[in-house]
């Protein structure tokens, strides 16, 4: 960084400093100063000039008039135009307009400490609030002050030293294989599409956007696999089709029962264009309420039907993502290694995979010793045959 110095009169010097772009208009901006005397007194202030710019002497000049509601506005349009996925957008808005602005969006971001955020915590469990509801407000509020940093309008992100509420782990609940065949069979005669969608679900351990994302392209029903590269989102009335949440497509074996419910699928499918006077294309999706199956099933939909066939069954506590931990559950209950499961579940590190089924893998492990010990029993040096 470098001033300038340019000559106004007989001994009058103008001195110009470049201060970087503002953090609100963008434009760049100039500390200009006027100096009597000599050249070198004039190069001797651009000097100085310069050191203090580069100290960040001026950076809160308009850093200070910055506030929490000027910070979130500018972060949601960052993130929107890198590509954030449309309904984590609607969660974030949701969350700043109902629970931030109300209560912080006044604030100066450079004045904006610890335990002013403390208290905001507090606000919101009076309010109600759950400690997981909480600790979404204070993942978006530290992911926008680490933008500011970046940005430079704070020097520290006062959040990292903020005490949102502790997260426990929250109790996984699959349901049991006699519950999946209630729902299975509750199916049987009006819901057929959606009991192979549950049947699916439940061998895959797909997430509930990947399946509504299938393609009849993406499945070989001779070689009984399928591949997993996309996941349908829906936000409002808006539904986008976006990659899946590790951004890499997976490949799954499917077992034979799986295949005969996906053959059948096809064939409904084909049956229900047919009778419409249309056809599938071979890149029509596996669930859809389309005739020609163009449009994808919208998660949603599949929530919201999933929850009126369990409540119509009394099984308040399932949810479609139970499915979900039933296959993984299943898996580790069968002494299946953590990779693999964690490959098939989509999970970016088996570290995740570990982490939240480290209850039945723990109940897997215990079996595996059970069953070592039982085949070496009276062989140890213990034993009287000894």
């Amino acid at each position: 960084m470098r001033g300038s110095v340019r000559q106004k009169g007989e001994g009058r010097w103008q001195v110009r400093v470049s201060h970087g772009r503002g953090p609100v208009t963008g434009r760049y901006r100039t500390i200009a100063r006027e100096v009597r005397g000599r050249k070198r007194d004039a190069e001797l202030l651009a000097a100085k000039l310069v050191a203090e710019v580069e100290r960040g002497a001026y950076r809160d000049q308009e850093a200070n008039r910055l506030t929490v509601t000027d910070l979130l506005g500018h972060w949601m349009a960052h993130i929107e135009a890198q590509g954030r996925a449309a309904s984590t957008l609607t969660r974030y808005r949701s969350v700043i307009s109902v629970n931030i602005l109300p209560r912080l969006g006044g604030v100066q971001v450079t004045k904006l400490g610890p335990a002013q955020i403390d208290t905001f915590y507090g606000q919101l469990r009076s309010a109600g609030l759950g400690t997981l509801s909480i600790r979404k407000n204070h993942t978006v509020l530290s992911a926008a002050f680490n933008q500011a940093v970046r940005w430079g309008w704070v020097e520290r992100n006062p959040v990292e030293r903020a005490s949102p509420p502790t997260a426990r782990p929250k109790e996984i609940r699959p349901p049991s294989r006699d519950q999946l065949r209630q729902l299975l069979e509750a199916c049987m005669d009006d819901h057929q599409d959606l009991g192979r969608l549950i049947y699916v679900a439940a061998t895959t351990g797909a997430r509930r956007g990947e399946l509504c994302g299938l393609r009849w392209s993406d499945i070989d029903l001779g070689t009984g696999s399928m591949t997993i590269a996309r996941s349908i989102s829906d936000a409002g009335s808006v539904v986008a089709v976006k990659r899946t949440k590790t951004h890499q497509a997976r490949r799954l074996a499917l077992d034979p029962s799986t295949v005969a419910v996906l053959v059948d699928q096809r064939r409904r499918a084909q049956e229900l264009a047919e009778a419409a006077g249309t056809r599938l294309s071979d890149d029509a999706y596996v669930w859809s309420q389309a005739v020609d199956a163009a449009a994808p099933y919208r998660p949603d939909r599949v929530s919201g039907a999933f929850r009126t066939l369990r409540d119509r069954l009394g099984m308040h506590d399932v949810t479609f993502h139970g499915l979900r931990h039933f296959a993984a559950t299943t898996l580790a209950s069968q002494g299946i290694g953590v990779r693999t499961i964690a490959g098939r579940l989509g999970h970016a590190n088996p570290a995740v995979t570990l982490r939240t089924y480290a209850h039945f893998l723990d109940t897997a492990d215990r079996e595996a010793a059970t069953a070592l010990g039982a085949v070496l029993d009276g062989l140890h040096p213990a034993s009287s045959k000894w």
